[in-house]
């Protein structure tokens, strides 16, 4: 049979006649039910956000955000180790002083003592005549811790920024870290948690944090006591004169270590 016997074109594959995409078979009689679909090629790449220009240019804006944070720390790295040195030297020449005048304090405690009694009952009261020896150096020596601490608490918040931006994770904000030292009770271990969350989780230094933060405690409430003591009783005041001296000797011996040792965790962070 010859390809005249057909009463059309000779059988093949041919465009759909009902206008589909592929090719529809001709049997040389009919059309069949057999389609040959052409390839479709693949599908482009879906762009993915990663790829974005503005992706990058926002990774660069968030490395130099931190980087800045960063370098504002360190600038005050020098003033805050002095910061953090300055109340155990100052504690420990206070005691001395203090120590100095014991037998001073007690007559000074008695006339101020009758001076407010006087004043309660509308009478006049005596002078006082008791002076204390080298009186304004422990006012000298006031107004250095008060300096330090601000200096102290100004580098523990751009610290604890700096912390933030390389993405540590803290128990606090930064300006309630801060905030902390001065709200009773909970500045017994929140101004600790904020200092420790500037070190990375397993830091070495997080126990000389924990170290210097107990030490701190003891010292405070010893060297307190101390000055409080020193008006009633000079037994008493030597007694708890010597722990408030070791502590803050320990005090020097671990504070001016907490920065330096930030700062090197905060520099290894940076890309």
């Amino acid at each position: 049979m010859t390809t005249q016997n057909y009463p059309g074109p000779p059988p093949g594959w041919y465009p759909d006649p009902a206008g589909g995409p592929g090719q529809r078979w001709w049997d040389g009689y009919a059309w069949s039910d057999a389609v040959v679909h052409p390839t479709q090629p693949p599908p482009p790449p879906v762009p993915s956000l990663a790829d974005a220009p503005w992706v990058d240019a926002s990774a660069r804006l968030a490395t130099s955000v931190t980087t800045a944070y960063v370098s504002h720390e360190l600038s005050t790295t020098a003033m805050a180790r002095r910061a953090f040195a300055t109340p155990a030297v100052a504690s420990l020449v206070a005691l001395g002083v203090v120590l100095g005048n014991a037998s001073r304090f007690p007559v000074l405690g008695h006339q101020l003592r009758v001076v407010w009694d006087d004043q309660m009952h509308n009478i006049t009261a005596p002078a006082i005549t008791e002076t204390i020896n080298f009186g304004w150096l422990l006012s000298l020596l006031l107004l250095m811790t008060l300096a330090a601490v601000i200096s102290a608490l100004i580098w523990q918040h751009r610290a604890a920024n700096a912390a933030r931006a390389l993405n540590l994770p803290a128990t606090h904000s930064p300006a309630w870290g801060v905030g902390s030292w001065f709200v009773p009770v909970v500045n017994l271990w929140m101004p600790y948690q904020a200092i420790r969350d500037c070190l990375p989780a397993g830091d070495p230094h997080r126990a000389l944090v924990l170290r210097w933060w107990l030490l701190l405690n003891a010292w405070w409430s010893t060297a307190l006591g101390t000055g409080i003591a020193v008006f009633f009783s000079k037994p008493v005041a030597v007694g708890l004169a010597v722990p408030a001296a070791l502590s803050a000797i320990g005090l020097l011996a671990s504070a001016p270590r907490i920065v330096p040792a930030i700062a090197q965790a905060h520099r290894g962070f940076l890309p």
